[in-house]
């Protein structure tokens, strides 16, 4: 089956790296016009110039921080003129700042908060009220393997859990007004962080992945792919771990 989302327009946060790059190539080769939002204007310029040479769809690259109301407004007022109402929304942006629970200042919780559990929370609010008026609607938020705990991970824990407690709310808020509310939970994936990892460090990683190896950003981009897609309609709430079955043994 062929997920299709001609003429759907999709807004990507952290669009431009990592998964967040993947979603937007994924969500464009299946017609959807993306926009994909950044705070790393360098990246933008990567990204853009990348899709331009490769031709991969219609795109649209925006600079803007997601814990910034007005900055967000921003972008939003600058997609629907360029592209149209916002359609589908990954909230993927996200930031670490990994350290022991007594090591941890509180700059580093609020800022692991800020952005992951915040910034899902000013994105959404900037544009689900416009899908519920029209009827439709695909938010795809982001969780993680974390969520179910892990050592030196008490903030990006504590948000992640958040994000999952605010997917199933707004599922339930909006179910009767056409839009579905999920989650994406990923496990170790290769992006330009985990990459530069140590091997020993990779090693570790995957001596936990059932499957024997890490994901490759475009194995969690088609997830977000079927959550954005009609096919999708009847689901909502939910929680799915793309993790090679690390969450299995939790």
């Amino acid at each position: 089956m062929s997920f299709r989302l001609d003429g759907r327009v999709a807004w990507v946060t952290g669009g431009a790296r990592g998964i967040g790059a993947a979603v937007s190539i994924k969500l464009a080769e299946a017609g959807a016009k993306v926009a994909a939002m950044d705070i790393d204007e360098e990246a933008l310029k990567s990204f853009s110039a990348r899709m331009a040479a490769e031709g991969k769809g219609i795109f649209e690259t925006y600079q803007g921080d997601v814990c910034d109301e007005a900055s967000v407004a921003g972008v939003v007022q600058a997609i629907t003129r360029d592209l149209g109402p916002v359609d589908i929304l990954v909230n993927n942006a996200g930031i670490i700042r990994d350290r022991m629970f007594r090591n941890m200042a509180l700059e580093d919780w609020r800022s692991v908060l800020d952005v992951n559990l915040t910034g899902t929370f000013v994105c959404t609010r900037a544009v689900i009220e416009g899908m519920a008026e029209r009827k439709f609607g695909r938010v795809i938020n982001t969780a993680s393997i974390s969520a179910l705990g892990n050592p030196g991970q008490a903030n990006y824990t504590a948000a992640k859990s958040g994000v999952i407690g605010l997917t199933k709310t707004l599922a339930l808020e909006y179910a009767r007004h056409g839009v579905t509310v999920n989650c994406v939970a990923p496990g170790a994936t290769l992006t330009e962080m985990t990459r530069s990892l140590p091997m020993e460090a990779k090693k570790r990683f995957i001596e936990k992945i059932p499957v024997g190896r890490m994901a490759e950003p475009e194995e969690i981009a088609v997830m977000h792919l079927f959550l954005a897609s009609e096919e999708a309609r009847y689901v909502t709430g939910q929680v799915i771990f793309v993790d090679g079955g690390v969450s299995c043994g939790f």
